[in-house]
């Protein structure tokens, strides 16, 4: 009685320890992987890709600057405290007495505040210029994110594309190990050449090698996806992605695209805030041949003895205050300043001739665009159908070969085509999706509110 009740209480135990590792192990499971759609793989990118963190930092850094440049205008106040020991001091006899001119000890404390009165433009130039140029580096930062954006959704598109490809491979192999199996039975029964067995077997051999090469892009789709989102390669993940087929730009409108894209673009506004800014490093230069005034005021305070130790004596300390102005004008620096503000004309005409670059670039990027786009909805349009079709074939093939009335020739055909059949409305979907991302990074619109696309819907819409 006794030892069957602790054989009952040994498997209970038993029983829940493994449950409790059931448990850990589904736990761990769960760990290892990380689920991913393209909403948060963009998300994940913009924390952790390191292009989208160094554009963040030097946005940072231009923020800083323009906190200098207003500390050119602002008061400045100093403290200066200032010890002397003179071992020797100078002496001279005066009736008869030796006479030494000075102290031991000399202490001397200093309050300086400097106020700039007039700057002849050089502060107010200096802030036009880090205000506009933090400007730039807030549009040079949208750059890299929607660039960032734009390559993180094409890289999910070409995993997805890997997936599907490495799927229609492994049936295909599954297809060419059936057609060898049933080749081979049909040899046995003497209605099957040799030859026709040993095509069936190069099949199965040639459909093994492309699963393999299919499994290794796969991996390398899947390599270029983790590392745009900052993911280490070793960590496993779970993509729950579809191929998109829609957006809310009217693809139909050249001309509204093209004038958004020069509204919305970043590179455009990136121009006009550095054609800004030089406008204000050219008021800097000219501030150097203009006179500057400052307010001025300095309080002292002074000890002088040869005990140091009377320093503790506020009446041996003698104070001082004054006011003034100063004024320094510039009367032959070599044409430095002219120099310097010729050099800033010619930077300004050379930004802005870049800017007109850039509006033709913009143009044809999105003319490109929209042509791109409309060649991928066209090859989709002419792949649909084109599976469904080849499976039939295949079928068709596959009865009349078991029938005797077909050959071994017509079946292996059919299912090439099918192969790629289904590899090209695979890529016809990917290359369409991916035409949708370039157009809205065209236009500027791509990862931003306002540009109506959801990233989790559209698969099962028209386009």
């Amino acid at each position: 009685m006794g030892s069957g009740s602790l054989g009952s209480e040994l498997i209970m135990r038993m029983m829940l320890a493994m449950a409790l590792l059931l448990v850990w192990g589904s736990f761990s499971l769960a760990q290892e992987h990380l689920h991913l759609t393209t909403t948060t793989a963009i998300e994940r990118a913009m924390e952790h890709n390191e292009s989208v963190l160094i554009a963040g930092s030097q946005r940072r850094g231009a923020r800083h600057r323009l906190r200098e440049a207003r500390a050119d205008g602002l008061p400045s106040l100093d403290a200066n405290f200032n010890y002397t020991r003179n071992w020797l001091l100078p002496t001279f006899i005066f009736a008869d007495q030796i006479v030494k001119i000075g102290s031991d000890n000399n202490l001397t404390g200093a309050l300086t505040l400097r106020q700039p009165l007039y700057t002849g433009g050089r502060v107010r130039g200096g802030l036009r210029r880090a205000r506009h140029e933090a400007a730039s580096s807030k549009q040079g930062q949208r750059l890299i994110q929607q660039q960032i954006a734009a390559q993180v959704e094409v890289a999910i598109y070409d995993h997805l594309l890997a997936a599907e490809i490495l799927e229609v491979n492994r049936i295909a192999l599954a297809r060419a190990r059936a057609n060898l199996q049933q080749v081979s039975a049909l040899h046995r029964v003497g209605q099957a050449s040799e030859f026709d067995l040993t095509r069936a077997r190069v099949q199965v051999s040639t459909a093994g090698a492309d699963s393999v090469a299919r499994a290794s892009q796969f991996e390398v789709a899947e390599m270029a996806l983790k590392d745009l989102i900052g993911v280490s390669l070793g960590q496993q993940i779970v993509l729950d992605a579809q191929f998109r087929q829609r957006t809310s730009l009217p693809t139909h409108d050249l001309q509204g695209l093209i004038e958004t894209a020069q509204k919305r673009r970043p590179e455009l506004r990136q121009w006009r805030e550095l054609i800004n800014a030089q406008r204000g490093a050219m008021s800097v230069a000219q501030a150097g041949g203009r006179p500057n005034l400052d307010l001025v005021a300095n309080g002292q305070m002074q000890f002088q003895d040869d005990a140091i130790a009377d320093a503790t004596d506020s009446d041996q300390w003698r104070r001082s205050w004054f006011t003034g102005v100063v004024l320094s004008i510039p009367l032959f620096d070599g044409r430095r300043a002219h120099a310097q503000t010729a050099q800033t004309k010619q930077q300004i005409r050379q930004l802005k001739l870049e800017q007109v670059r850039t509006v033709r670039t913009i143009e044809r990027q999105v003319r490109q665009a929209l042509l791109d786009l409309r060649e991928a909805q066209g090859r989709l349009r002419a792949r649909q159908g084109s599976v469904g079709q080849a499976q039939k074939g295949l079928q068709d093939a596959e009865t009349r070969y078991r029938t005797g009335s077909g050959r071994q020739l017509e079946v292996l055909d059919a299912q090439l085509t099918l192969v790629e059949a289904e590899t090209e409305s695979a890529r016809a979907y990917r290359d369409q999706a991916a035409a949708l991302v370039g157009l809205e990074l065209a236009v500027g619109t791509v990862a931003e509110q306002g540009n109506g696309d959801s990233r989790s819907r559209s698969a099962d819409t028209e386009p």
